[in-house]
């Protein structure tokens, strides 16, 4: 029962490389998707009502968040044709999230992704990307998609650069820089 949360994160790397490996748009990966995008809804709450939460878990939800981005990602770039400019952003949200994982990993010696507000709702923009796709076009998903990316990265970014400890469990910096770096609000 104590790793219950755990196995249901690291299911998510079995829904990403499913994703990865079954043919775009399929029966099996729309399974896969919703799969991955269900263990993300519950690995949390079920830690949180069992009252097991670790910082291994945290730290394997992140991984877990990461890999599936990166699978929905992968999926994207094969079978759209995205735009320069959606390449640009893209670049400069990597470059800037890059850089708060290379400080964190600097000033904390381990893996530093916070679980904020922001970086909570950007997970939720890109799980929904393929939706939104489809439902509002290519630009407007990607710019909505790309405004929140950068903003989640830059907070991380800058959280991770001015708080003297790590708190994964930080719920964000603006509106409340004292509560994000002294106690994660």
């Amino acid at each position: 029962m104590n790793y219950i949360a755990n196995i249901l994160t690291a299911s998510r790397f079995l829904f990403a490389v499913g994703m990865v490996l079954a043919a775009p748009f399929s029966p099996v990966f729309w399974v896969c998707y919703l799969g991955g995008g269900v263990s993300d809804l519950l690995d949390g709450p079920v830690a949180r009502a069992l009252h097991i939460q670790s910082d291994v878990g945290a730290t394997l939800d992140s991984a877990a968040d990461l890999v599936f981005a990166a699978a929905i990602a992968v999926v994207v770039l094969r079978n759209v044709q995205l735009p320069a400019w959606l390449w640009v952003c893209a670049g400069c949200i990597a470059a800037v999230r890059l850089a708060g994982y290379g400080v964190g990993f600097i000033k904390y010696r381990t893996f530093s992704a916070l679980h904020t507000y922001a970086n909570k709702a950007t997970g939720a923009l890109i799980f929904a990307f393929p939706i939104l796709y489809a439902a509002l076009g290519l630009t407007v998903s990607g710019v909505i998609l790309c405004v929140a990316a950068l903003f989640s990265s830059v907070e991380e970014f800058t959280i991770t650069v001015s708080s003297p400890i790590l708190n994964r469990n930080c719920k964000g910096f603006y509106g409340n820089t004292k509560g994000a770096m002294n106690n994660g609000m």
